[in-house]
């Protein structure tokens, strides 16, 4: 979309409210089944399947829910790291102990205990699972606003980019500006949507 940074900034918040409010009609068994399906997609997915370590996200309740992914990834020898967050839309990635080892964070959301944890090197990361608020099916994703996930993916850029949603929280353009990174796959419970496509 050529618009305006106003005219984009105003957009957004329209899609936001848009996306947030046909994932929160999901009611929590639809979430719970349609978050088993994509966690088999996402398990079987071969550029998941070659990664050794993977930055992933706690979910809050609305969002699709990656536990059981981690569990497998875990029993694969696969190395599973998460967001904190700090002020000013910045965040690091450590790796918890043991799954355990988290306290609730800066949004309310589980992140790694930082006395529990060990701090990731973002060139390390071979793969990334990014939550969403919307998507389209060219690739591009409507975060919160506050630039946590481009900001950091900027910090590597060789890892693939994989965002995680409900077929629900799709839209027929997300609204972007220069700094919004586009995805490498979109995986939702009815499809996988790659950039190479």
């Amino acid at each position: 979309m050529d618009r305006a940074p106003d005219v984009i900034h105003t957009v957004k918040k329209m899609q936001r409210a848009r996306c947030i409010q046909a994932r929160q009609q999901l009611t929590p068994e639809e979430r719970k089944g349609k978050s088993a399906m994509i966690v088999q997609k996402l398990a079987q997915l071969p550029e998941l399947q070659q990664a050794r370590l993977i930055f992933s996200y706690m979910s809050t309740p609305d969002e699709v829910d990656l536990t059981d992914l981690h569990e497998e990834l875990r029993k694969r020898g696969r190395q599973i790291a998460f967001p904190v967050s700090h002020s000013g839309g910045i965040m690091d990635t450590r790796i918890p102990f043991t799954p355990d080892d988290t306290v609730s964070g800066k949004f309310g959301i589980r992140e790694p205990d930082v006395s529990r944890s060990y701090p990731v090197k973002p060139e390390a990361i071979d793969a990334v699972l990014v939550p969403c608020v919307g998507f389209d099916a060219a690739g591009h994703r409507l975060g919160h606003g506050a630039g946590y996930y481009d900001r950091y993916l900027c910090s590597c850029p060789d890892a693939v980019r994989i965002c995680v949603a409900f077929d629900a929280q799709e839209l027929p353009e997300i609204a972007t500006e220069a700094t919004d990174l586009p995805m490498d796959f979109i995986v939702t419970e009815s499809k996988l949507l790659s950039s190479a496509d």
